[in-house]
């Protein structure tokens, strides 16, 4: 019933033409600059079966030249491809593309298929539907997925289980078109979950069967980086490891991505949860009956006071604390926690690790419990013992252990922070073939040593295709984000204010701009700026939901359209806006960078470049510098699309001339508003537009 779709594709195809012609037979656009060179370059990195990492400016078409390229290959010797991205829209923008080289085939367009999936909270309607599924973790969901499936199956209950699993069960027909439909119109996974749901069947399990027919299978970076999902992925697709190829888009993104997907937490938000679980389901002792439960996640509290009162406020044992509160966060020793707890509970190690055991088996109960009862399957205690099993078990070098205060004593932590991104991609060299991609990547060394990648591979950065005049980036000196400069000199954030408040109502070019986070940008919004700034403002909002960004970014993209002063949009350095999503032509030509976005200097980033300094010599370049420079070019980069776009980008903040290295033609400018009215106004150079 499920028939392979390829199987009809003569070989042929592969021997009467060559592999550079078939590569150009599937480009469906026109050549532009270095598109060529980048797709010769992982052909050959594919027939070496190596790794590629390659910088290509924003909006020059690397989706599109990888696609290509690895199809071509993939289909002449029988290999899946793996397309990662970090966001949704960019999981939209490869099944766009897919499209086109569809569209481009004269025959045999059913070759080119892929399927796109998301996370199983997006994927499943039954979590869709309700706010506490959709909250799960993937374990979580996964659990509440297979007792649903177990009920459905079940002839003695009927009309138990999920109903959407019921139908990809009992209804063949149903199935059978759906297939057929996915085929033909090549859906992403918004219109596919869509349509699932409209025809009231699983989209998970559908996915499931349609990757078996996919040579192009787009995910998340989670699909692959964490080891049960890429496990569940990796069965479905049914093919070994060698005979797969991974893409990896926006990799800048990747080290930051492996670090937060390793590093592990407990809060006291956690623990109170443990002591309500303890309340509801019961408080049994542990191990020899001396501790039990709600004792041992009071002692867990009152440990993580200790240390943050200890380590970030500096309150010694006579209880005076050592001046202000400056600092959220502080390294401790790596055997502190244990320590504590031995010591209080007075046990030996072996009693600490067979109560850490009681633990996760209670949870695993009360998982059971509320599993039976249609709620989701989460145990706060099962996660504490999970917690204290690996805290317990990481390699000290490879990870910085903390205490952490970021709330102002809400919900204070400790937190073991992965140091190394290394520790997660040994999977990267299982593969046929990596190629690791994105505009802003240098330096690349960084990203090779980063991910632990072998020396010799290729590391290639291409030149924008576009022409130079096209973009201009402008800075001034006389103010900055440096808060102890801020601090010294009170005329710096008035300045600031009027440099953004004039731009932004001078020019009637739509405008975004960018801040270095949400509190910063609260904080403009708050003292007046948004009644100065006289046409339609919108503003990105921390926690804003997919839906409500992404119509805020179409009415502010409609206002360029329009016969009006165009829009400023308010967005932050490093967010959902400035990377991945386009604003070509006149949708956005003026971008203004309020400040440098260095990261904080947090005990977390101290330990990161401390490591980095050991293991590369080069803590700052790597750490600082390099990340830094990427956050404010892909910010620039939302300026310029295709060789029409123009552009002008202005960095409020003097420090900018120390990245002349990444951002190149980097003006300093005294007259802003000169400057950017006579860029605009060059229509010798853009012609009418």
């Amino acid at each position: 019933m499920y028939r392979n779709t390829f199987a009809h594709v003569p070989t042929t195809l592969f021997t009467k033409v060559s592999i550079l012609s078939f590569i150009m037979e599937l480009f469906p656009y026109p050549l532009r600059k270095s598109q060529k060179a980048i797709m010769q370059t992982i052909k050959n990195t594919l027939e070496s079966g190596s790794h590629m990492v390659f910088e290509s400016g924003t909006g020059s078409g690397k989706t599109i030249c990888a696609l290509t390229s690895t199809l071509e290959y993939a289909l002449a010797h029988d290999k899946k491809i793996i397309y990662t991205t970090r966001t949704n829209a960019q999981q939209q923008q490869v099944i766009f593309e897919l499209r086109a080289i569809r569209n481009k085939l004269s025959s045999n367009k059913e070759q080119v298929f892929g399927v796109g999936i998301q996370g199983r909270a997006n994927m499943c309607i039954l979590a869709r539907k309700n706010p506490e599924f959709a909250k799960g973790t993937a374990e979580e969901l996964s659990k509440l997925c297979s007792h649903e499936k177990k009920k459905a199956r079940n002839t003695n209950q009927k009309n138990k289980g999920c109903q959407y699993y019921r139908t990809f069960l009992e209804q063949k027909e149903k199935v059978t078109d759906l297939v057929e439909w996915a085929t033909k119109t090549l859906p992403t996974a918004e219109e596919f979950i869509t349509h699932c749901e409209q025809q009231h069947i699983c989209p998970y399990e559908m996915n499931r069967l349609l990757i078996r027919e996919a040579t192009v299978v787009v995910v998340p970076y989670v699909y692959v980086l964490n080891a049960m999902i890429r496990n569940m992925l990796f069965d479905w697709l049914s093919v070994p490891e060698e005979d797969m190829i991974l893409i990896v888009d926006e990799a800048h993104n990747i080290p930051e991505f492996i670090r937060d997907l390793f590093s592990v937490q407990l809060t006291t938000y956690m623990l109170t949860n443990c002591l309500y679980e303890a309340e509801k389901f019961g408080d049994p002792a542990l191990v020899d009956g001396t501790v039990t439960v709600s004792r041992f996640c009071n002692l867990l509290l009152e440990i993580i006071s200790t240390l943050r009162d200890t380590y970030v406020y500096g309150i010694l044992e006579s209880g005076i604390r050592k001046g202000p509160i400056e600092k959220t966060d502080a390294f401790i020793p790596s055997n502190e926690l244990e320590t504590e707890l031995l010591s209080r509970l007075t046990i030996t190690s072996k009693k600490l690790h067979d109560i850490i055991g009681d633990l996760i088996a209670y949870g695993e109960k009360i998982q059971d419990y509320r599993q039976k009862e249609g709620k989701l399957p989460r145990s706060y205690l099962h996660k504490l013992g999970v917690f204290l099993d690996v805290w317990m078990s990481l390699e000290s070098e490879q990870y910085a252990k903390l205490v952490v205060d970021a709330s102002q004593g809400k919900n204070p932590r400790i937190e073991a922070f992965c140091l190394d991104p290394a520790v997660g991609t040994g999977i990267l060299r299982q593969f046929h073939a990596t190629i690791h991609m994105s505009g802003t990547l240098e330096p690349l060394e960084e990203y090779r040593d980063s991910l632990g990648l072998p020396e010799d591979i290729e590391l290639i950065s291409y030149p924008s295709p576009f022409p130079q005049e096209h973009r201009r980036i402008l800075f001034v000196r006389d103010v900055t984000t440096k808060y102890a400069e801020m601090a010294r000199d009170k005329k710096i954030i008035p300045r600031m204010k009027k440099y953004i408040t004039d731009i932004c109502n001078t020019f009637p070019q739509n405008t975004m701009v960018f801040f270095p986070s949400f509190d910063i940008m609260s904080n403009f919004l708050n003292d007046g700026m948004k009644q100065d700034i006289t046409r339609c403002l919108y503003v990105e909002e921390q926690g804003m939901s997919q839906i409500d960004l992404m119509d805020i970014v179409s009415d502010f993209k409609e206002c360029s359209s329009k016969q009006t002063n165009g829009a400023t949009l308010f967005s932050v350095i490093g967010g959902r806006i400035s990377e991945g999503m386009d604003f070509p032509a006149e949708e956005l030509e003026v971008a203004v960078i309020v400040g440098i976005p260095y990261p904080k200097p947090t005990a977390r980033q101290r330990g990161l470049q401390r490591y980095y300094d050991i293991k590369f010599r080069k803590g700052w370049e790597y750490t600082v510098e390099a990340p830094t420079a990427r956050k404010i070019l892909q910010s620039i980069g939302r300026l310029i699309r295709d060789e029409q776009d123009r552009g002008i980008a202005v960095i409020l903040d003097r420090r900018a001339s120390r990245f002349t290295r990444y951002l190149g033609n980097l003006t300093e400018s005294k007259h802003p508003l000169r400057d950017i009215d006579c860029f605009l106004n060059q229509q010798s150079y853009f012609g009418k537009r």
